[in-house]
């Protein structure tokens, strides 16, 4: 698993054998130079991609990334947003005739080993009022390789977490990609202890709104998870034989 360092927006590749599924793609192109980095030069294509909420910072590099790789299946949900970053990636998904599913809870897909079931959001086609934010209908995406487990929450809040939490899905997990790249309004304590990470990724860059938050961070050192920041540490690399993982 790649957590890709493109600034102040989500980009996850996940990479098995030679298969890869690319979770986000940032608020730029950086998201290539991911792809360059971990991927052999000849592998032009990507065999799942996943946009878990239609905000530029998880989208935009996405447009790019879909322009240059064959993708196999681009897994959305269905709210729009009438964004010019959003509008260029419904252009570009139509230009290339790449297949499109609209995923909600209790949807899954496998690739070889790797499991990816839905927890978020409930349903698809839901109106948005003009104070809605995007951020709730995320996708939250529970991964398991064979015992290895990881939980991406996109930028869901509180509100979600709650919600999550009282449905009984929420699995316990090695690692957490920290929703909304660190907020305070997200990653509340009793979320944090009901998923008990042993790894918790922010995916953050310079930003104007103190992402990662000091109460954010204390959450995270009360339940013992050990924090790695892409702004700090560039790519974070983990690797795992299904059973063990290990920072590389």
């Amino acid at each position: 698993m790649v957590f890709c360092s493109v600034g102040q927006g989500d980009a996850t590749l996940i990479i098995w054998q030679d298969q890869q599924i690319l979770v986000d793609g940032g608020p730029n192109n950086r998201v290539l130079d991911c792809l360059g980095r971990h991927l052999p030069f000849w592998d032009r294509q990507l065999e799942l991609v996943i946009a878990t909420h239609n905000e530029a910072d998880h989208i935009t590099g996405l447009v790019e990334v879909a322009r240059r790789y064959q993708i196999d299946l681009f897994l959305i949900e269905n709210e729009a947003n009438d964004t010019a970053e959003y509008r260029a990636l419904q252009e570009v998904i139509k230009q290339q005739g790449i297949k499109t599913k609209v995923m909600v809870r209790g949807d899954a897909v496998k690739l070889g080993p790797i499991k990816l079931s839905w927890l978020n959001p409930e349903t698809s086609g839901q109106v948005l009022g003009a104070k809605t934010s995007l951020n709730q209908f995320s996708q939250v995406i529970q991964g398991s390789f064979n015992e290895f487990d990881w939980l991406l929450t996109g930028d869901i809040d509180t509100k979600i977490e709650r919600k999550l939490l009282t449905s009984g899905t929420l699995p316990e997990v090695e690692i957490l990609k920290v929703a909304h790249h660190g907020s305070k309004y997200s990653s509340s304590q009793s979320f944090l202890e009901a998923v008990s990470p042993e790894l918790a990724v922010i995916e953050v860059g310079k930003n104007s709104f103190g992402h990662p938050t000091p109460e954010t961070l204390g959450r995270l050192d009360q339940v013992k998870a050990q924090v790695k920041r892409t702004d700090e540490a560039g790519d974070v690399v983990v690797v795992s034989d299904g059973r063990d993982w290990m920072l590389e």
